[in-house]
C-alpha cells in the first residue's frame, strides 16, 4: 500500500512540477527585424524556435515594399520594443510574453501595413553586429 501511495504522490509532483508554457511555444526564440517603419511599426519573422502557427501569419505580403515575407507577426509590445535599438535585418532572441503588458509612451497614429496577428514580446537581445 505505501508503493501505491508513493507512486501517487511521485506522478502528482510530477505534474504539479510540470512546465506552464503554452503548447507550441518554447522559451527563448530567435527572430529578425524584417520591417521597421514610422511609429514603431514592427514586423518580426521568426527564425528558430516554436511558436503555435495560429500566433504567426504563415505568409504575409507588405503592399508598400511588394514583398512577401514569412512566419511573421507584428511587435504588439511597440514601446519597450523600441527601447532595444534594434534595425532591420537585426537578429535577435525573445521571450513571448504570458499576457499582455502595459504600455507607456507615446504613439502616433500614422497607417503602414503589418500583419493581423501581432505578439508580445520581452527579454529582446540582439545577437549580431
Amino acid at each position: 500500500m505505501k508503493k501505491v501511495l508513493s507512486v501517487v504522490l511521485a506522478a502528482g509532483f510530477m505534474i504539479a512540477c510540470k512546465s506552464s508554457k503554452s503548447p507550441g511555444e518554447q522559451g527563448v526564440l530567435t527572430g529578425k527585424l524584417v520591417i521597421s517603419e514610422l511609429c514603431n511599426h514592427y514586423v518580426v519573422g521568426l527564425e528558430s524556435g516554436s511558436l503555435d502557427t495560429a500566433k504567426i501569419a504563415a505568409s504575409w505580403a507588405d503592399e508598400k515594399r511588394n514583398a512577401t515575407f514569412s512566419n511573421v507577426f507584428s511587435v504588439a509590445s511597440k514601446c519597450s520594443f523600441a527601447q532595444a535599438g534594434l534595425k532591420e535585418g537585426d537578429v535577435f532572441t525573445f521571450e513571448v510574453s504570458p499576457q499582455p503588458t502595459e504600455e507607456n509612451c507615446m504613439q502616433c497614429m500614422a497607417y503602414y501595413p503589418i500583419p493581423e496577428r501581432s505578439l508580445y514580446i520581452r527579454n529582446i537581445k540582439k545577437i549580431n553586429k
